[in-house]
């Protein structure tokens, strides 16, 4: 074992060897426990101050039934990411400052915390947990399965430095790393606008980005990634759409049916000028079902297709 001691022990006619460990494997085993104790465990270890803003309450939980409660909107947008709860904490501010409110959402994945995140990337980046954002007085990032969003009622210099530690703070208490789903990975880098890149498995999102038009077009569901992304080369912008289905079965169908709305024809050959004036691509490849939409000439369209990979899994 590395970094460990052993030293024997005798009691009577009998002895044990003990293995002893760094204080730092230690602590470093009772934070992934505290991880595992999801949205409970970090209640109990939430700061009660920051930068002299203090705790109102210990925070209340919510699920997937009593978020509505809470929430007034935007639970759909959480749900649709697999929320598995919400810990929400306000903090009373000193004098002549208004309340903060911290709400820290359990996601089904690191990759739905990711998505989550992705839904709107506006705001100055902050070097806090993943991805982090302050804008107007909200602060949001996402770590391991959590997506955290701190925001101040009313603005001030005071009010986001408080903002800030406090999602530090939070974040520091998160062991759990995480990492972004591999098909964003895949997206071709080239002309790639990175403000732009979301990661879902509902329609409703997707459309809420790019409209595609009412229904279940693609039969997105939790079993189905999808990385979407616009590009801009040369000055010709286009949308680029990966999905990955867990059988070719489902995938096929997926792209008789979006082929229906954009081409002309079936799926499965080059670009193709639409009735909209620009150039669409639908194509199968097994599982993944690849989408380029709204290119402005065709050779964007081709490139785009031409530089996605065939599907590597773990999307």
């Amino acid at each position: 074992m590395i970094g460990a001691a052993m030293m024997r022990i005798e009691i009577g006619e009998a002895s044990w060897w003990l293995v002893l460990l760094p204080l730092g494997l230690v602590f470093a085993a009772c934070g992934g426990r505290s991880a595992a104790l999801g949205l409970a465990g970090l209640r109990s270890t939430l700061p009660e101050e920051a930068r002299g803003w203090r705790a109102a309450d210990r925070g209340e939980l919510y699920d997937k039934e009593s978020i509505f409660s809470y929430i007034d909107g935007h639970a759909e947008v959480y749900l649709a990411y697999g929320m598995k709860g919400c810990l929400a904490r306000r903090y009373t501010g000193p004098s002549g400052e208004a309340d903060l409110a911290l709400d820290v959402f359990e996601m089904a994945s690191p990759a739905d915390a990711y998505g989550v995140a992705s839904y709107d990337r506006d705001g100055e980046p902050v070097d806090i947990g993943h991805d982090g954002r302050f804008r107007y007085g909200w602060l949001s990032f996402w770590k391991g399965s959590f997506f955290v969003s701190v925001t101040a009622e009313s603005e001030s210099a005071a009010a986001r430095d408080a903002v800030l530690e406090l999602g530090r703070s939070v974040a520091a208490l998160i062991t759990d790393d995480g990492a972004p789903p591999p098909l964003v990975g895949e997206l071709p880098p080239d002309g790639l606008d990175a403000g732009s890149v979301r990661f879902l498995h509902s329609q409703q999102i997707l459309n809420t980005h790019l409209w595609l038009g009412e229904g279940e077009v693609l039969g997105l569901a939790p079993d189905t990634p999808a990385a979407l992304a616009h590009y801009l080369r040369d000055g010709w912008s286009a949308h680029l759409l990966l999905v990955d289905y867990p059988d070719p079965g489902r995938a096929e169908r997926a792209a008789a049916a979006i082929a229906g709305r954009l081409l002309a024809g079936p799926p499965g050959g080059g670009p193709a000028l639409g009735q909209d004036g620009r150039w669409h691509v639908v194509q199968q490849r097994g599982v993944r079902l690849v989408v380029v939409i709204g290119a402005a000439n065709e050779e964007l369209a081709a490139a785009l297709l031409s530089e996605v990979g065939a599907p590597k899994g773990g999307g």
